[in-house]
């Protein structure tokens, strides 16, 4: 296949998984679905930002979301063109949703990763709720937008192209303060590939300053109603999970959020190690994104920002599965498939609270603790193969 017939592919069933996800969310609010019908908040202070003179100036100003100026600001451009205020959000989001999907795509080329891997990829991603349909549900939000923004910061710095990684990081700058973990990891990535830490250390400061000064001028410039309060956020967060963790807390911030992502990624536990060890840049990112859940009481949607290095850790495991059993592999890939669609179809997220408390699917969690079993009792009747390099 070339690489343009490739990329078609990869464009076409990124369409149609937001279909999908689009088609889940409608069949149950209908389309086009108002903020008033979603059981969450947060998506009221970018609607009122949107609106510009005619809102509500108090919850425009609230910390930090109003700091992030750039989505707002496009959808209020978008309605100066006629479409309305919740059109013009929809819009943008899915536009972000795709190139989130397709960059992952390209991506998982670029990591040498054969087509049906890529497409087993894309479609546990596209099923993943936090970084799909939750946007299809709450889609005035800036996390997709930011989202796609650390998905192509992954692709570029692969690539090596800096100068659109600049221009990357820039534009995140008004978009999202989570985008800054971006920065340690393009640091690591370049220790990883051999370069010296001086060179390194230049490189990862040249692309963080104009960003971070970017972000600090946001800060001085819009005036909040009230002090971002970073010690109370947190307070709140780690009292909430702590009251909670013999409850959900273990099942929100594993399972409930990837799916099947977290069995493919323990099927070789006496691995994990060395692999954290070979690809310390990507396990040091995804250990920052979760840092992230101690200011933050929401789940799925912070976690979704670990795909970028989660799902190529995943397929190299399942590559290695394949390849180790002897079993085809189609048929391996479709239950992986099948298995994340029980997932998703199992997700709660039309309910109050449902960001947060996220409660336990024993279904799931049965069946993604079955096939690890299954898996390991299969790895152990077969001989050892040359694992799959990482």
């Amino acid at each position: 296949m070339t690489p343009s017939a490739d990329t078609r592919l990869g464009a076409l069933l990124a369409v149609l998984l937001l279909a999908v996800n689009v088609w889940s969310v409608s069949s149950r609010l209908g389309f086009l679905h108002k903020p008033k019908q979603v059981k969450e908040y947060d998506h009221w202070r970018y609607v009122e930002m949107a609106r510009g003179a005619e809102g509500r100036p108090a919850v425009q100003r609230e910390p930090p979301y109003c700091f992030r100026l750039a989505i707002p600001a496009l959808v209020r451009s978008l309605t100066r063109l006629g479409l309305s205020v919740n059109a013009g959000f929809f819009l943008v989001t899915n536009a972000v949703l795709f190139g989130f999907l397709l960059v992952l795509w390209l991506h998982l080329r670029d990591l040498g990763f054969a087509l049906p891997l890529r497409v087993t990829g894309l479609v546990v991603v596209g099923l993943t709720q936090g970084a799909v349909r939750w946007f299809e549900y709450q889609y005035w939000m800036t996390d997709p937008a930011a989202l796609f923004l650390v998905m192509l910061a992954f692709f570029l710095v692969e690539r090596e192209k800096w100068g659109p990684l600049l221009a990357t990081s820039v534009v995140a700058a008004f978009v999202r303060e989570t985008y800054v973990l971006v920065y340690p990891y393009v640091f690591l990535r370049q220790l990883r590939a051999g370069r010296a830490l001086p060179r390194a250390i230049a490189g990862a400061a040249a692309l963080a300053a104009g960003p971070l000064a970017i972000l600090l001028a946001i800060r001085r410039l819009v005036t909040p109603s009230q002090p971002d309060d970073l010690v109370s956020g947190i307070v709140d967060s780690m009292t909430f999970r702590w009251n909670h963790l013999l409850d959900n807390q273990p099942y929100v911030v594993t399972v409930g959020a990837f799916g099947v992502l977290v069995p493919l990624l323990l099927l070789f536990p006496a691995r994990v190690p060395r692999l954290v060890r070979r690809h310390f840049d990507r396990a040091l990112y995804v250990a920052s994104v979760y840092a992230t859940l101690v200011i933050s009481n929401n789940n799925e949607r912070p976690l979704a920002y670990a795909l970028p290095a989660l799902v190529p850790a995943a397929l190299w495991c399942l590559q290695a599965f394949v390849e180790e059993t002897g079993l085809p592999a189609v048929p391996v890939f479709g239950v992986v498939v099948a298995l994340q669609a029980l997932f998703w179809a199992g997700q709660r997220w039309a309910e109050i609270g449902m960001s947060i408390y996220q409660p336990v699917n024993w279904t799931t969690t049965a069946a993604m603790a079955g096939f690890w079993v299954v898996a390991q009792a299969l790895l152990a009747r077969r001989r050892p193969r040359p694992p799959a390099s990482a």
